[in-house]
């Protein structure tokens, strides 16, 4: 019986518990993994139970199940109805994949694609609960965070878009600055209780330590301390404020600063509002001051925005693209226009 007892100091004793020890966490680990993937079966079941599920949902979900057609299929089929503008379609389908796959994966994929349509839509809590699901199993997602944040804007809920953005910071680290600096200035130009000096010696302060959200800060300052912004105006961003600084009327305006500034000096005698220049390399500028010089005022400009980023046209003006999100991005386009008067057609 000797012959099959391993005493503590024999290397084979060492093996043995290796392989036990090995054995043990291997258990443990397949353990947890199923646990796991239990709950977020659940959590699953309980997220899709949240949502009332239309006539047109259940038959989509029954083609779902039924047909031998791949997921990657459908989900190209999903997104090519989310960009057509078909959100319902779009929305059944990834609902009843989330409904047919176990593949915690691609339920993470899927979730996130409802989520977006659901942002699309319009439906924000919809969208929210989807992200959220998403970040209970996998918080590490930047593209569920952006959204939240958007969704937490959108509802002008501040604090809580601050609170997601801390997340997003440890993940992409300087690249989400920009992000939490305009929130915090949302936050501040949002809050009825902070003066108007408080406001604005917050933006100056952020946009001479940071150079960025430069739009914002200008648009805020000329329309509510003028002479602040005009004392603290920073000449290169001159051509993307055009569209503030024409619609300054004449008594805020800074002459001697105008002065200084090429652009600015063909910018307001256009306008008419000095005669510094005969002549402007904008041709759009170059035509009014002309006509100044003609003495007729039959034109003026009007303003389109394009974001830099994407390259989209907006007629109104935006602190963030309203088609890929980007923040102060706007860059604004001059056109010609004929000037409106406004006539009095009083009968008395």
């Amino acid at each position: 019986m000797d012959t099959f007892f391993i005493e503590s100091r024999d290397p084979l004793f060492g093996i043995i518990i290796f392989f036990l020890l090995l054995f043990l966490l291997s258990f443990i680990s397949y353990v947890g993994g199923r646990r796991k993937s239990v709950l977020q079966h659940k959590a699953m079941e309980r997220f899709l139970g949240t949502f009332a599920q239309p006539s047109s949902e259940v038959t989509m979900v029954s083609q779902i199940h039924n047909n031998a057609t791949t997921n990657e299929t459908w989900l190209a089929l999903a997104q090519g109805f989310e960009h057509q503008g078909n959100f319902e379609k779009s929305i059944d389908i990834y609902h009843g994949l989330l409904t047919k796959t176990k593949d915690t994966l691609v339920q993470k994929e899927v979730l996130l694609k409802l989520g977006r349509s659901y942002f699309k839509a319009g439906f924000l809590e919809r969208a929210r609960q989807s992200f959220l699901q998403v970040l209970q199993h996998y918080p590490r997602t930047p593209y569920a965070l952006k959204h939240l944040i958007l969704i937490y804007e959108q509802l002008q809920q501040y604090d809580q878009a601050l609170q997601v953005v801390e997340s997003l910071v440890e993940i992409e680290g300087e690249t989400a600055l920009r992000e939490q600096l305009y929130l915090q200035t949302r936050h501040l130009l949002a809050n009825p209780k902070r003066s108007i000096e408080e406001k604005s010696t917050f933006l100056l302060t952020l946009y001479t330590q940071h150079a960025q959200l430069g739009y914002v800060v200008f648009e805020y300052l000329f329309t509510y301390a003028p002479a602040l912004a005009w004392s603290h105006f920073d000449h290169a961003l001159a051509p993307r404020l055009a569209d503030i600084l024409w619609r300054l009327p004449a008594e805020r305006l800074d002459l001697d600063i105008i002065a200084l500034n090429g652009f600015l000096r063909e910018l307001f005698s256009a306008k008419g509002s000095c005669n510094l220049v005969h002549s402007s390399s904008v041709f759009e500028l170059d035509v009014l001051i002309a006509l100044q010089h003609a003495r007729t005022t039959k034109a003026t400009l009007q303003f389109e925005y394009v974001c830099t980023e994407c390259h989209q046209i907006s007629f109104l003006p935006f602190h963030r693209c309203p088609t890929c999100h980007a923040i102060d991005s706007i860059e604004p386009l001059m056109s010609l226009t004929k000037e409106r008067y406004e006539e009095n057609n009083s009968f008395q």
